[in-house]
């Protein structure tokens, strides 16, 4: 075998071997439920598909005081330890975390005909998003997720239900 003919077959090798990679990549990427992102617009919460930014309604603080004061049901998916910490008052406890068992808990309070609130920690918390993700498959069609989180929530001098009392109160 001559020179050509052999970097001729090092060169055949090596493309089989990084079109089998990147295959092998993008199908692991494509069934784990944190995959990375494809699309620049998942970039900044990996994992949340753009068919779910453009199905979800992201509001502001006085659009969810509204929603909450309408008894509109409010879903709190932060870790069951924040919510007991604090929480808008009746929110129900959804953690992303345990979204399974948590569902089965909440559905009978839920209708998937109308609207629900949903929060998380604040503006860069995607866990809203990633429960949505989870939600529109089963018919939710009309969620909402509040942009700010139970910061947001706070910083407007809302109500928050279980929040420890300051340092210093009587």
């Amino acid at each position: 075998m001559d020179l050509a003919s052999r970097w001729r077959t090092l060169l055949t090798r090596m493309a089989l071997v990084v079109l089998a990679g990147a295959s092998a990549g993008l199908v692991t990427n494509s069934v784990h439920p944190m995959g990375l992102p494809l699309s620049l617009r998942e970039v900044e919460h990996p994992g949340i598909p753009v068919w779910v930014w453009e199905r979800v309604d992201r509001i502001a603080v006085d659009d969810a005081r509204h929603m909450w004061h309408a008894d509109v049901p409010v879903l709190d998916v932060r870790d069951a330890e924040d919510y007991a910490t604090g929480h808008i008052p009746g929110a129900l406890s959804l953690p992303y975390q345990e979204f399974d068992d948590a569902y089965e808990r909440v559905a009978p309070q839920l209708d998937p005909a109308e609207p629900v609130l949903i929060y998380c920690y604040g503006s860069s918390c995607g866990l809203s998003m990633r429960v949505a993700k989870l939600l529109l498959p089963r018919g939710y069609g009309r969620l909402h997720s509040l942009e700010s989180g139970i910061a947001g929530w706070e910083k407007a001098g809302l109500p928050v239900t279980g929040a420890p009392e300051p340092e210093g109160s009587p």
